[in-house]
């Protein structure tokens, strides 16, 4: 399978990052790159494709997904380890498919095979596209178990700051999975328990108070936003009642809001795309299509029906309601689009 660029894949770890931060090795590098981060210090990333895993028809269950390990001048057939030396280290993948970073755990990658794959799953994509921060259970990993973490672009900081705290405390296998799930973005949660034959009944609380935190969250915000939009869709402007609520800043980043000014109405298929950061609305509310996203696609051989992207690069959507009678926020909803394209790498 195909892979991003460096370049794009360089961009995207740009975006996310504090707008002031200082990238130390040389630009385009990902394999390592070395930044200096505001408020949080020297970091070192390792970051890949994340792309669907079918290196080998039937040997891996549907839904898999990888990075593969490849480092810069690896012969074939030696091994590789990530430098993990004197700063903090993130082994990253980004997923065009679905527009956010998984994070894996970096210290158990001090040695692995040429072009080993590294691997997560569909639902946790889907779910990181959808909420924004995800958690996944611990999967065996050597002698020991990884928690992965699937995060949108604005939540990398937060991410970062996370781990750290986690490996300081030396949080492994289920406490650090209860860990990044007390860490959700947005959400009100019990701190950890106090010993770990509470951990599986505190997992299993959480994870619903996260889900019915965001199904009231969206009781509250779709239904005013789909009005704002008569019921359509903004780009295609079907006019069903499959149209859905969109949140411009995701729900578990820490600037999202509820209110309209946070909101585009989309049918189904325009809002997994827009979750997917495949395009963005500038702020003149015209569409912009992520072009490196679509060659990604084509050359993925995924690209049947793309013309219900493609189609709308360039074009105005459907105004609000409010956009010319309350200037606010109007004003605030230009924000929220362009700090949308900015973590989406695809800013003005």
């Amino acid at each position: 399978m195909p892979a991003l660029p460096n370049r794009v894949l360089f961009e995207k770890l740009r975006a996310a990052l504090p707008s002031d931060s200082v990238f130390v090795s040389a630009e385009n590098q990902i394999h390592p790159s070395t930044v200096n981060i505001p408020r949080f210090g020297r970091a070192r990333f390792y970051l890949w494709t994340i792309t669907p895993d079918r290196s080998a028809e039937g040997a891996r269950p549907a839904g898999e997904f990888k990075i593969q390990l490849i480092l810069p001048d690896q012969p074939r057939e030696s091994r590789g380890s990530l430098d993990l030396s004197e700063i903090p280290t993130f082994l990253l993948g980004y997923s065009p498919d679905f527009g956010v970073f998984v994070g894996w755990e970096a210290r158990l990658y001090d040695d692995f095979a040429f072009s080993a794959n590294v691997q997560t799953r569909e639902e946790l994509l889907s779910e990181g596209r959808s909420l924004g921060w995800a958690v996944a259970a611990p999967r065996r990993r050597r002698e020991t178990e990884e928690v992965r973490v699937a995060f949108s672009p604005g939540n990398l900081l937060h991410y970062l700051r996370a781990s750290v705290r986690a490996d300081r405390e030396k949080l492994y296998g289920r406490w650090r999975e209860a860990f990044f799930l007390s860490q959700t973005p947005n959400v009100s949660l019990e701190t950890l328990p106090s010993r770990a034959s509470q951990l599986l009944e505190y997992v299993e609380q959480e994870r619903r108070r996260v889900s019915a935190t965001r199904a009231q969250r969206d009781a509250r915000f779709g239904p005013r936003v789909r009005e704002q939009f008569d019921f359509s869709c903004a780009l295609c402007r079907i006019q069903l009642e499959i149209i859905e609520s969109a949140h411009i800043i995701p729900v578990c980043e820490p600037e999202s809001r509820d209110d309209l000014w946070n909101g585009v109405a989309l049918c189904p298929n325009h809002h997994k795309l827009f979750d997917a950061r495949t395009f963005v609305i500038d702020r003149t509310l015209h569409v912009r299509v992520d072009r490196a996203t679509v060659q990604f696609l084509i050359d993925s051989r995924q690209d049947e029906g793309i013309a219900v992207l493609t189609d709308f690069d360039g074009r105005l959507i459907r105004r609000p309601t409010f956009w010319n009678i309350d200037e606010n926020s109007q004003r605030r909803m230009v924000w929220a689009f362009d700090r949308r394209a900015e973590l989406s790498g695809l800013g003005q």
